[in-house]
């Protein structure tokens, strides 16, 4: 009976391992690679092929060079088709492949960023994204590449992606060992020619904690190099018409770069020419962290998220593109062309038979993309970093949050967050008095106990706290909260409403408390900011108002004399680097007279560039800049060795640490004095202390300085570095949004990539009046100094109290009865 049996279990034993081999096995995970993912899916209703063989490229575009610009008939681009229904990860293998360079051309990177994290039980990014109608028309993707902590409950968190308010993505998040890419069909209709909104929003909850600290645990990270779109047709890259350098984009680490191919670039006149050029092509782009290059001839294949500029006259450009236009012999002419050697990226040439008529030209590019020094703004530019427009408020304002980006919403977590932006004008002055006001309406449940609070931040800085004390919930119907304009900035102020919810259920914190969806709080859209009246008067130094609005440089009516140490690649890149950004935030192209000699900056506003050897003493003493760190501040930060012998003493060491015992009194005075009436040594005052000259430090790569002219009558702004090394590669750096928008002080500095910029606060500052006299505003600048000198409102409060006694005594013996 036994051999019956083990025959037959052989003769089945094929058949069983055939099944096997056409059976796959049940898998909770599976997952569709990009290899075997269908070029686009097909049309709602349309029965789905078997394969897909790869969609031919497109027809080149062909653009004439030297041809003025016109868009000419644009190829019909295949309609894209209906979106994959559900987001489906890559391959691991091919995201360690290289991308070739087709794969390259092919993409279009998204995060306008160095890095991309969404904090918290919920955050929400916004940016937007310039398309050509020729990419809006085309098939495309979304690849999203992200990781997240691994404190993330994926069964209650998700990732949701929109494109013009049109939901392309939302999953659970479920990334927690590493990085992991979706892809995604974007549908058919969602992207635009222009401008599209991108939004990313994440809502997170944790595994098994429910305190409000355990919030600050939960993150994700969106990978800028592997989120982008990619266009199934060829050719995407190619420009064909001016608007299309607004579609330049970012690279994998959100930076866009200018690349300036000047043959003539040691020519001191072709320099103010080059200037405004890049001025116009910063407008033109709107990326928030742009930078510019010059070279020569060509030095690499461009990149994404760069522009190739050629510029010069037909002589010195032939040689380097054979097919030049024969037109530009006899008329200065613009166009875009195919850049020499790469897959079908296209190169912006402006050419003609001598730079008199390529000034021309430049200036008419210009025109179509700079505003007037007298326009009034209404918004600063924010779109291309926050989605949104900054609204620009001069005085007294009120505004709801639906105008401010911030509409109703309901939230069951314990940290909740939101934020918006407002603009205050570069002449400023309230930063010792007054208050704004956010009128709230918002309302939480019975679960919310007493000890919970509302914060309100301004850049950063704790401005207002609201605590809830009560039980029971309740409806906060127009809730008066103050905030103190210490720590408003000429330029983008950035407002965050955070709310911490305590409640009984998190304290036990059953399981699955973490995943309940009932709402405990929420924010109405009715909600309003109200900014009140300030003074208006500018102030010289103030480095925020120049990052900010472009301050003074934007309302100077004579060029502005550009003092450069010299004429080389380094130091022009920084300096088109530098005006770009004042381009940016002034929307402004801003007239500029090269100079190489530092005695005709006298009287009128000046900006200085180049390596600290090349500045004059005289220019660097005015900066309030140690004209001796010419000598110690070196690229290598290395210093002379000191070769005589010690004679440090405990006494001296004492001395120079001011650990006295007169010092230790006087501390522990200031700190009782700071604890409890907020007044610290700077308050106590009778007038702005003077400034002393500062010494870089040797780590430093880069500072910007600002002061008054000799005369007092213009402004000086310094970009220096101990080489020229240095300068181009320090500015590119701080030119990223993040790192401009600390910009404030007299002297900012600036000592590399992943450290924090500090600044050398102003004290002596000269007033630029920029108003008409009025009561009203010299009251407002008068209680604004006095706040910020107390000494001298208290003397002027005791000299008013001794004035009135004297009248009043003078007063009473005129009155009644002499003896």
């Amino acid at each position: 009976m036994m051999k019956r049996a083990l025959a037959l279990a052989l003769l089945l034993l094929p058949v069983g391992t055939a099944v096997a081999q056409t059976t796959a096995p049940f898998d909770m995970n599976q997952e569709r690679t990009r290899e075997n993912l269908p070029p686009f899916a097909p049309p709602a209703g349309a029965p789905a092929p078997r394969a897909q063989p790869p969609a031919p490229p497109a027809p080149a575009q062909t653009t004439t060079p030297g041809s003025p610009f016109n868009p000419g008939p644009v190829p019909a681009a295949p309609q894209p088709a209906a979106p994959s229904p559900e987001a489906q990860p890559a391959s691991r293998a091919q995201q360690q492949q290289a991308a070739s360079p087709a794969e390259l051309a092919s993409r279009r990177y998204l995060v306008p960023e160095k890095s991309l994290r969404l904090n918290g039980e919920t955050e929400q990014r916004s940016w937007s994204v310039y398309l050509t109608p020729e990419q809006a028309a085309a098939p495309v993707r979304l690849h999203i590449g992200y990781q997240n902590s691994i404190m993330v409950a994926p069964e209650a968190s998700h990732l949701a992606v929109t494109v013009n308010d049109v939901s392309v993505y939302s999953n659970p998040i479920n990334s927690p060992d590493r990085a992991s890419d979706r892809v995604v069909d974007i549908p058919a209709g969602a992207l635009k020619a222009g401008v599209n909104l991108i939004r990313f929003r994440a809502d997170q909850r944790h595994r098994t904690d429910c305190t409000i600290e355990s919030t600050f645990e939960l993150w994700t990270d969106i990978d800028p190099r592997r989120t982008f779109l990619s266009f199934a047709t060829a050719g995407m890259n190619r420009f064909s018409r001016l608007d299309d350098i607004r579609a330049v984009g970012a690279d994998n680490e959100g930076n866009t770069r200018f690349r300036l191919i000047v043959p003539a670039l040691d020519q001191l006149g072709a320099t103010d020419v080059l200037m405004r050029l890049a001025q116009g092509l910063a407008l033109m782009g709107g990326m928030p962290n742009q930078s510019f290059t010059f070279e020569k001839a060509p030095s690499a294949l461009p990149e994404p998220g760069e522009l190739t500029v050629f510029i010069g006259t037909q002589d010195e450009l032939r040689p380097l593109l054979p097919a030049l236009t024969p037109a530009a012999a006899n008329a200065a002419v613009a166009s875009f062309t195919d850049y020499p050697g790469s897959a079908g990226a296209s190169a912006f040439v402006l050419s003609g038979p001598t730079w008199p008529a390529l000034e021309g030209l430049v200036n008419s590019f210009v025109a179509s993309t700079s505003g007037t020094a007298t326009q009034r703004r209404e918004t600063l530019s924010t779109q291309s970093s926050r989605g949104i427009d900054t609204p620009f408020l001069y005085s007294n304002a009120l505004l709801d949050f639906t105008q401010l980006g911030i509409e109703s919403k309901e939230f069951s977590g314990r940290l909740f967050r939101t934020g918006f932006t407002i603009g205050v004008p570069s002449d400023f002055y309230a930063n010792a008095y007054g208050e704004a006001r956010i009128f709230l309406d918002a309302a939480y449940t019975s679960d919310v106990q007493p000890g919970s609070h509302i914060d309100i931040f301004v850049n950063g800085n704790i401005a207002s706290t609201v605590p809830i004390s009560s039980y029971g919930g309740a409806v906060l119907r127009h809730l008066p909260i103050k905030l103190t304009l210490r720590h408003f900035k000429p330029g983008v102020n950035t407002i965050d409403i955070e709310a911490s919810l305590l409640s009984k259920q998190d304290a036990v914190c059953p399981p699955g408390s973490t995943a309940d969806t009932k709402a405990r709080f929420a924010i109405f859209g009715t909600s309003q900011f109200q900014m009140p009246n300030f003074a208006r008067i500018a102030q010289i130094p103030n480095l925020a108002a120049t990052a900010g609005t472009g301050f003074p440089y934007r309302t100077s009516t004579d060029p502005i004399s550009l003092f450069l140490g010299r004429i080389d690649e380094p130091t022009l890149s920084a300096a088109a680097t530098f005006l770009g950004k004042m381009a940016m935030a002034s929307h402004y192209v801003l007239p500029v007279d090269v100079s190489i000699s530092a005695t005709r900056v006298s009287g009128v506003n000046a900006l200085f560039v180049g390596s600290i050897s090349e500045f004059p003493a005289n220019v660097l003493a005015q900066l309030k800049v140690d004209p001796e760190s010419r000598n110690s501040w070196t690229p290598s930060g290395s210093t002379p060795k000191n070769s005589g012998g010690s004679t440090l003493t405990l006494q001296d060491w004492q001395q120079r640490s001011g650990n006295t015992f007169i010092r230790r009194q006087f501390s522990t005075l200031s700190d009782w004095a700071k604890d409890n009436f907020d007044l610290s040594l700077g308050m106590l005052r009778f007038a702005p202390a003077t400034e002393e000259l500062y010494r870089p430090p040797r780590t430093a790569e880069l500072i910007i300085a600002q002061q008054s002219d000799p005369t007092e009558v213009g402004t000086w702004t310094a970009v220096i570095s101990p080489d020229a090394a240095s300068l181009a590669k320090g500015m590119r750096t701080f030119a990223a949004h993040a790192e401009w928008d600390r910009l404030k002080g007299r002297i900012m500095v600036y000592e590399g990539d992943g450290k924090e910029p500090s600044d050398v606060p102003v004290n002596r500052f000269r007033f630029v009046p920029t108003q008409p006299f009025s009561l009203e505003n010299a009251r407002l600048i008068a209680a604004n100094w006095l706040s910020d000198n107390i000494m001298s409102y208290a003397l002027l409060l005791a000299a008013g109290g001794i004035l009135l006694g004297l009248a009043t005594g003078g007063l009473l013996s005129l009155l009644g009865r002499n003896e």
